[in-house]
Formats: structure tokens, sequence, C-alpha cells
């Protein structure tokens, strides 16, 4: 471990006990959730900041007291804000995407840069004022459209031209198939919570997973299964099997460039007469309705502890007979 050799859990957990406010809180954390195993990449993604946010508050708490170390340094006076060329310099930065900056984020938000203003020009705002400067500097909330990366629109018509044909030669049912993995690791998400409460998840100092491999059907069926170890080629020409198994009838099976689904066990089924395969271009997860159901998942078991694997599972078969099975009419 890199930080915090010299800090027990313990003492990070009476510090907790004695702080109050939402920062203090925050930091302290992620640094009992860091002594626990959680790695700076992750506890960045929980929390919503910069890799080197995460680097600082852990920085801090080695080399200060933790009573000192997690709260804001004071400032004298009022607030600084910024000059008319720093204004200008800003506005020129939000025009770029967060990745120009050096910043790992897609797009801007308040919050990023409330920290951005605050790392780069020694200013605060509140994230109010925050909206307000994007504003002024022509950005607006918008909900982007969802396009492939790195996709080439030639894949993309060429597999709805391959599907279109098969579906004509075929009298086949459409199965759509992909793979996920869950931990038992809290996934934090946002939420609705009473104003002036400091909302929290129980964190797990343990590993485990579970992978999954699913389908659905263009009538609304799903199928799932659950594996305990990484998805492989066999687990996926078997599961196929099952698949021609339960209908009795031809299948047209969608599934994605995955290795193990590129693997001769599974493309040799392609030479059965009751089934075709049919591949997703690369880089193209929108065309898969499965992921729908992935996302509704994901949704299920954010904030949720889980004190063993069992739970996990348990709760995944709940979250699953539950899904809303997109309309695939939808995707091609």
């Amino acid at each position: 471990m890199d930080h915090l050799d010299e800090i027990s859990v313990e003492e990070l957990q009476q510090a907790l006990a004695e702080v109050e406010g939402n920062k203090p809180t925050q930091r302290l954390t992620a640094a009992i959730a860091y002594k626990n195993g959680v790695t700076q990449t992750e506890l960045a993604e929980w929390y919503g900041v910069q890799r080197r946010t995460i680097y600082s508050w852990l920085q801090r708490l080695e080399t200060r007291p933790l009573a000192q170390a997690v709260q804001d340094d004071h400032r004298s006076g009022r607030p600084r804000k910024l000059s008319e060329n720093e204004q200008k310099q800003l506005e020129q930065t939000l025009q770029q995407p967060p990745t120009e900056a050096g910043i790992d984020a897609p797009a801007w938000t308040p919050a990023l840069l409330s920290e951005f203003l605050e790392e780069t020009f020694d200013v605060e705002y509140s994230l109010p004022s925050c909206r307000r400067l994007m504003k002024e500097a022509g950005l607006s909330y918008q909900k982007p459209r969802r396009t492939a990366a790195e996709a080439e629109p030639e894949d993309r018509d060429k597999f709805h031209e391959e599907l279109k044909k098969k579906r004509r030669e075929m009298d086949a049912t459409v199965v759509c198939l992909d793979q996920t993995k869950k931990s038992v690791q809290v996934e934090p998400r946002a939420a609705w919570f009473p104003r002036g409460t400091r909302p929290s998840v129980e964190l797990s100092g343990q590993r485990d997973w579970t992978c999954l491999l699913g389908a659905i059907t263009e009538d609304g069926d799903r199928f799932f299964s659950r594996f305990e170890e990484y998805v492989t080629a066999d687990h996926a020409k078997h599961f196929i099997l099952a698949l021609c198994e339960e209908f009795q009838e031809d299948l047209i099976v969608v599934l994605d460039g995955a290795p193990y689904f590129r693997a001769s066990v599974v493309t040799d089924l392609a030479a059965r007469d009751d089934l075709a395969l049919v591949r997703v271009p690369a880089y193209s997860p929108e065309l898969n309705p499965v992921e729908e159901c992935w996302r509704q998942l994901k949704d299920a078991l954010g904030n949720r502890f889980f004190g063993s694997l069992d739970d996990l599972n348990t709760a995944i078969d709940t979250a699953l007979d539950r899904v809303s099975i997109p309309d695939m009419s939808n995707y091609f």
C-alpha cells in the first residue's frame, strides 16, 4: 500500500465519529475504503472526482494530524474570484472537452468545474455559480446522442443488412447475447436522501464476484446464467446449445466480438441448420439490447452492501426477474 501505512483503520474510524461536515466525512470514508483495498482509481469513480484529488486527500492524511488533514485550509477574507483574463481563459477551456485540460471526464459538470477552478485558479465557486459560468461560456445542458466510439458506419450498415438477410432466409427467433461481471463491492450511486444528512454506504474488504451470460428475445423471453469464474468459450457454447434445446426452432443469435464468442467451439455451431450467428460490429454496444438489462441490474444493485457472494447472487436473481426487457425494434 502506497499511503496511510502508519495510520490504522481504527484511527480513521475514530476520527470519522468525531468530525462534522460533508467534506471531512467524505475524505475519511475514502481513506477507510483505501485501507480496505479499494484503489485510488475506484475511489475517484465512486466520489466523482479526479484521481489526483484522491491522491491529495491521502497525502494530507499522511502529513498532517487527522483532525486538521480532513479540513479545508483556512482562507482569510472574501474568497478571490476570477480576473477578466482568467475568465477569458476559462471560457476557452470550457469550449473544449475536459480531456483537453488533462481531466479524465467526457463532459463538464458544475462539480467538475468547481474542482477545476479551485485547483487551477485557487478560487471557490458554488455549484450554482459554476452553472452560471458555464452558461456564460456558451454551454447548455443537453443529453448527448448515443454513437459508437470508433465504429465504422460501413460495419454498422453491414450488420443491419446481414441481420435482415438472415431474417428473410430463416423463419427464426432472434436472440441477443451478452456478458457482464458483478462484484460484492458496493457501487455508490446518486440517490435522494433527506437534506442535512450524511449518506454513506458500508464497505467490504471482500473481492468475490460473479459473471453472467444473458440472452433476450424479440418476444420478451429472458435467460440468464451465473458463473463464479470468467466466461469461457465452453460456457458460451453450452449456453447457446441450451437456448437451441429450449426453443426447438431456428435461432438467429446476435453477439459481440468477445474472444469467447469468436472461439472455434462457438463459431462451429453456425454449421447447424437451425442456427445462425450475427456479430455486432466493434465499438457498438448500443446495438445490443442486453446492455439495457445490465444497466437496470446496475441500478438495482447500487448503494447496497453484500456480506457474501450468496447475498449478491440472491440480489442479482431478484433484480433480473424484475428487469424490463427492451423492445428489439428500437435497436435494429
